[in-house]
């Protein structure tokens, strides 16, 4: 009976095509296996998403066969079943989101991805007489001492390791290969080869208890996780909110370890990769048994690491994995346990196609393997606070603090007073801010100072005719770097800054906003003696910078650090006793529905960064705005009265969480195309939904221009996803979309700029 197998090729558009299976490879191709297969004139990797078997007939004729299955790894079929989820629900291919299974290194074979192999001395069984010990040190002595670098038969030494040990003690005439061999020949040590695989871990790292006994809050908590890690059948996912200072990692850590005890595998998610090595030092140094088989993963990693991190993932030699966004679809098996650590972060959204979101992938993925899934958050996303709501999810609180240290102040400091009191000119750091550095420079403490602009002005203005130096390719005035000059931070187009004019050449050009590079030289102004440093995007270029800067902060050799939102995820300074918002009116006034609630988010989560314990930190916040509901509740930290008037807010204007919201964006180096062609596709998806689906107009994005391009978006807003899924493949697969534009679709975006 004919087999044949369902396989999506290379970059198709992830339409299966039909390929008969050789009898000779029908038990070695099962779904998820990787082939080789005939298409046009050329032979192309492809994964097989099905197999069936069938009676022969007529249209079975033409269909061409596999040439050979790839001696690459298969793909998991829970991995599989996750693409197809994908493709229907984010209204992609199934090519595209099976390419997000896959890592690209392997996908692309960039790089040699058969495992290196190590060679390894050690002692054989066999005892050394004295007569022979005697003629050891006699003739060849390198050798000797080679041997008697290995002191125990079960210590197994790489070469080079062995090597090492040998030159201390004298200069080798021979390579330590051919002293091994020659030991090899008279019994005396074994040499073998294994697989040897690049990793990132760091050095070894000692056992480490915890900090401090868990408190009530926390053993309940503890126990209710476990409770699901054991019967993930009867349960439902938790949703873990702990309010910032109630050490949620303890709980995580706990989890982690009765997932262990029941012999399964743990995944644990962070929203920005820059975390992965804190929480895998923590990982590591509280299993420090099993430090091998803690591993990282992401997409930061050396070609070559992740490959191998994907190869020891896959044949199970790995109990814990980390790792940021699209370490949700790593091959982890049997597996017990999920932990989404600040799982309201945007920074799970993909922003490429497809646009998924990781924590909602953890979820189906949790429920599809059988396995408990923990969300943890001190500001919960309105959606999970709302499933808790409705039943979906089951709540942990953890309320109380561990160490019953005293939070810090919150003050908001109104910039309108203060300009009033101040005269003509606003410095852009107050006279109470100014105060509390210099208070705390005094007393050797440190401080932190956040806005959420890189650069050192914001634009370029002429103050006689009012041009603008904005950038030729997008929609948005250039930023001013003390470098001398312009660069846009939507396509990086750079230019020197003008000394005229170049509309009407006049010198009054001035230039106009602040960014970090303008805090820092303003504060090094006013203060000389403190050791200040700056952390963005355009200072942290090198390899390991940042890990460095917080290094050093952590050590108190930094006395003012200046940064941007890079410094605001998720760490934890022992001697910041204040932080200083610079401007907390930025993120507040975006054109986006979830504006408010990304500030509320992101001002709790700085404030977390400070100090508790004795002496009572201090957090200034800097705002034109002091009467706004999302400011005034993050000083009071005040989660649920935020969530109950947001919600509101949301449920009257049919926001998300109380519908989903599409976005298609329509891009082309021609306006008229790209508009054209999203009127078009407005006015066929009208005519295809059904009347209780909202569909808007097609207008001009925020950001109209950028990259050269021109974006066009159309909002849907829809109960479901499933009847909008259907109407957009049937509105594509009538309409003809020009080369020279590309359509893209975001399902439940998380930004609309």
């Amino acid at each position: 009976m004919p087999v044949v197998a369902k396989v999506v090729v290379g970059r198709s558009t992830g339409r299966a095509l039909d390929y008969l299976v050789p009898r000779l490879l029908q038990i070695r191709v099962r779904a998820g296996t990787r082939v080789l297969v005939p298409l046009r004139t050329r032979v192309v990797q492809g994964i097989v998403i099905d197999i069936s078997s069938s009676p022969g007939n007529e249209s079975e004729k033409g269909l061409r066969a596999i040439c050979e299955v790839s001696d690459a790894p298969s793909i998991q079929p829970v991995l599989i079943s996750l693409a197809h989820w994908m493709a229907k629900y984010y209204c992609c291919s199934l090519g595209a989101a099976l390419r997000c299974v896959l890592p690209s290194v392997l996908r692309k074979a960039q790089v040699r991805t058969l495992p290196r192999r190590g060679c390894y001395i050690f002692r054989s069984a066999r005892e050394i007489d004295a007569n022979e010990r005697s003629l050891l040190e006699e003739k060849p002595p390198c050798q000797a001492r080679l041997l008697l670098s290995l002191q125990h038969p079960e210590r197994k030494l790489t070469l080079a390791d062995a090597e090492k040990r040998v030159k201390r003690t004298s200069t080798l005439a021979h390579g330590t290969s051919t002293l091994a061999h020659g030991l090899e020949r008279r019994g005396l040590v074994c040499i073998e080869k294994e697989q040897v695989y690049r990793h990132s871990q760091g050095k070894e790292l000692c056992s480490q208890n915890r900090a401090s006994e868990l408190s009530a809050e926390q053993k309940t908590a503890l126990r209710e996780v476990a409770a699901c890690i054991r019967d993930p059948e009867h349960s439902r996912p938790i949703l873990l909110y702990g309010a910032t200072g109630a050490s949620k990692t303890e709980v995580y850590l706990g989890a982690i370890e009765e997932t262990l005890r029941l012999g399964r595998t743990a995944m644990v998610l962070v929203p920005e990769i820059s975390l992965t090595p804190q929480i895998s030092e923590q990982l590591r140094s509280h299993f420090s048994s099993i430090q091998d088989q803690v591993i990282v993963l992401h997409s930061h990693l050396s070609r070559g690491i992740r490959v191998d991190a994907w190869r020891k993932i896959h044949s199970k030699q790995v109990r814990v994995v980390i790792g940021a966004r699209s370490a949700v679809f790593s091959p982890i098996n049997d597996l017990g346990l999920i932990i989404v650590d600040d799982e309201h972060e945007a920074a799970y959204k993909q922003e490429e196609s497809p646009k998924y979101h990781a924590r909602d992938i953890a979820v189906l993925r949790a429920s599809q393997e059988k396995c408990a899934i923990l969300l943890g958050s001190a500001t919960p996303s309105l959606e999970s606070f709302l499933n808790t709501r409705n039943g979906k999810y089951h709540l942990l609180r953890l309320g109380s603090h561990v160490d019953s240290c005293s939070l810090p102040v919150m003050r908001i400091l109104d910039l309108r007073q203060l300009r009033r009191l101040g005269g003509r000119r606003q410095p852009i750091l107050s006279e109470p801010l100014c105060s509390a550095i210099q208070e705390r420079l005094n007393r050797r403490e440190q401080t932190i100072l956040f806005l959420n602009r890189r650069g050192f002005s914001t634009a370029m203005i002429c103050t006689i005719c009012g041009h603008v130096c904005q950038c030729p390719n997008c929609s948005l005035s250039m930023t001013y770097h003390h470098t001398g000059r312009l660069i846009c931070h939507l396509c990086s187009h750079t230019v020197p800054s003008p000394s005229k004019c170049p509309s009407c050449r006049n010198s009054s050009i001035r230039h106009t906003g602040i960014g970090t590079q303008k805090i820092e030289e303003i504060s090094r102004q006013l203060f000389p003696t403190a050791r200040i440093v700056r952390v963005d995007a355009d200072s942290m270029t090198r390899k390991n910078a940042y890990e460095e800067v917080l290094e050093l902060f952590k050590l108190g050799q930094i006395d003012l650090l200046i940064g941007t939102q890079i410094i605001a995820k998720g760490l934890h300074f022992p001697n910041v006793t204040l932080v200083g918002i610079v401007n907390a009116d930025f993120s507040l006034h975006i054109t986006d529905f979830r504006a408010g609630e990304r500030t509320f988010q992101l001002l709790t989560r700085i404030a977390s960064s400070i100090r508790r314990g004795t002496i009572r930190g201090e957090v200034l916040i800097q705002t034109f705005t002091p009467f706004s509901p999302y400011i005034k509740f993050a000083c009071q930290r005040n989660y649920e009265g935020f969530f109950e008037q947001e919600i509101r807010f949301r449920r009257y204007c049919g926001h998300p969480p109380f519908s989903h919201l599409i976005l298609l964006t329509l891009r082309s180096s021609s306006r008229e195309h790209a508009d054209s062609l999203a009127k078009k596709v407005a006015h066929e998806l009208a005519a295809t939904l059904p009347p209780t689906v909202r569909i808007g107009e097609a207008v001009p994005a925020p950001l109209q221009r950028v990259k050269g391009k021109f974006r066009f978006h159309l909002a849907i807003r829809a109960k479901g996803i499933s009847v909008v899924a259907r109407a957009l493949r049937i509105t594509l697969d009538k309409l003809s979309i020009p080369s020279d534009v590309a359509l893209s679709v975001d399902v439940d975006p998380h930004q609309l700029l």
